[in-house]
């Protein structure tokens, strides 16, 4: 069967001495793998037509006996020229990619997680990124999971947790927050929530784009306890270790020497 599609770039490896093998994320089909067979051959139809990130029309053949394709056609449909010169956004837009691939199984419709991809990747690509912005993302994916952290109420015993409440403490164990008396009783001992940190994420939780992420000015001690919450939550509830966002988030706080583009 022939099969027409939209599709993302997420890894690429060669082959033998000329061919590749590309895994795409697609709407329809999830996460797909196609052998390119002489992309990097002088007079390949296929030279310079895909690349990392780039959101592309696919042709390919696809088998039921194999689990990886024989791509006919390809072409661009969104290059992205920003993540290949503006470092924090290619970091960025590799930790997502790294972390779609592990979470999108093969050959299973994923029509959010495409467009939740597709879209970040535009935003980098026309806006940059920075720290806030990987953590509204984060926010979108896991609501979408249905893993979404519970901000405003009480894990253990249900009652909301109001502006002015009392300190609250961060449970990535039970998904969310533990008021304080039910935190006495909490063998995880979880982290307490400074209040403006839970504000920034009750925001950024309910906005429904980037815009609130890029307009907040975030102190450093927000990021870093940010950081760490969403950080250890993702790896709970996924059950994955994720390197990348660890590299990605270091880079996105780096400064370059003067001269240098970012």
């Amino acid at each position: 069967m022939i099969v027409k599609t939209h599709a993302i770039v997420m890894r690429q490896a060669p082959t033998a001495n000329t061919s590749r093998v590309v895994t795409w994320l697609t709407p329809r089909h999830g996460r797909v793998a196609t052998m390119i067979k002489g992309a990097l051959r002088p007079k390949s139809l296929f030279l310079g037509q895909l690349d990392l990130f780039y959101t592309c029309e696919l042709l390919y053949y696809m088998r039921a006996d194999r689990e990886v394709y024989i791509a006919r056609e390809c072409y661009p449909v969104k290059p992205r020229p920003t993540l290949r010169h503006n470092w924090r956004a290619c970091a960025a837009a590799s930790y997502l990619t790294d972390l779609t691939a592990r979470i999108c199984p093969p050959h299973a419709p994923q029509p959010f997680l495409y467009q939740w991809l597709d879209d970040a990747l535009d935003e980098f690509d026309h806006h940059g990124t920075a720290p806030g912005h990987v953590f509204w993302l984060e926010l979108k994916l896991l609501e979408h999971l249905g893993l979404a952290p519970r901000l405003r109420h009480c894990m253990a015993c249900g009652g909301a947790l109001l502006p002015g409440s009392g300190p609250a403490t961060f449970s990535h164990a039970r998904g969310g927050l533990l008021c304080a008396r039910c935190a006495r009783n909490d063998p995880e001992r979880a982290p307490l929530i400074p209040p403006d940190v839970l504000a920034i994420l009750r925001n950024w939780q309910s906005a429904p784009d980037a815009n609130a992420a890029r307009r907040t000015r975030c102190a450093p001690r927000q990021l870093t306890t940010m950081e760490a919450l969403l950080g250890q939550f993702l790896q709970y509830h996924l059950d994955l270790p994720l390197p990348s966002r660890d590299l990605a988030l270091a880079m996105l706080k780096r400064t370059m020497p003067p001269g240098k583009c970012a």
